[in-house]
């Protein structure tokens, strides 16, 4: 079962991927005009964002795939990069609409400014990097960024009065199954060095953490947008 898992990880992974897209298509009704229909937009982002990377392992002879290639994109650590990007933008600005506190929401836009400076600054200095490989200042800014606005976002969730209504709530569901998972693969990505042919353990490690990361939390969105049950604007 293990070495099934192992073997078949991205298929798993895109599995459970169109599993929470379709559940998140199914709820845009009951979301609409709240903020959770921006993760639902997010979730339909990740999965085609996941779907022309994979042409990229599955069918490099796809014409947008064939461009990429050919003008300079030989690697998917451009592609990695550019999902992380996209996904943490997409979530400081979902938070940034569930939070109330004024004070709150400002720290919030001072770390997505400095985040994005960050990302562009390494970009322009070392273009190569972003082509060729998946810098840890990347993992470990995204990770850092993450931690905080969700950390912003709970500390204020457990000062207001919806906390005794968790379980209803979808942003409890997704933010707290998106800090676990940047929690378990943060550290295995930091050293992504080895994730190559000679160390086989590594890759194999790798990859289950990864499909182990993503069933968990693809399968906690789903649920809550099946279990919630909005009643303010910014739920």
């Amino acid at each position: 079962m293990l070495e099934f898992i192992t073997k078949y990880f991205n298929f798993i992974s895109y599995g459970f991927e169109l599993f929470a897209m379709i559940t998140a298509l199914f709820s845009i009704r009951k979301y609409r005009g709240t903020s959770t229909i921006i993760f639902v937009y997010y979730i339909i982002y990740v999965v085609f964002v996941e779907a022309i990377g994979a042409t990229f392992f599955y069918y490099r002879s796809f014409l947008v795939t064939r461009f990429l290639i050919n003008i300079g994109f030989n690697s998917t650590a451009w592609y990695n990069l550019f999902w992380m990007f996209g996904s943490i933008l997409f979530m400081m600005y979902y938070i940034y609409n569930l939070l109330n506190n004024k004070k709150t929401k400002i720290i919030l836009k001072a770390i997505s400014v400095l985040f994005v400076l960050i990302i562009l600054g390494h970009f322009f200095i070392y273009p190569q990097v972003f082509f060729k490989e998946h810098h840890a200042i990347y993992q470990l800014s995204g990770a850092l960024v993450m931690l905080i606005c969700v950390a912003l976002y709970l500390l204020e969730f457990i000062k207001s009065d919806v906390i005794s209504k968790a379980f209803n709530t979808f942003s409890f569901y997704a933010l707290s199954a998106l800090l676990i998972w940047w929690l378990l693969v943060t550290p295995i990505l930091l050293f992504d060095v080895y994730n190559t042919d000679s160390d086989w353990d590594f890759v194999y490690l790798k990859r289950r953490v990864f499909v182990f990361a993503n069933i968990f939390m693809y399968t906690c969105f789903a649920i809550g947008l099946i279990v919630s049950k909005p009643k303010y604007k910014n739920e």
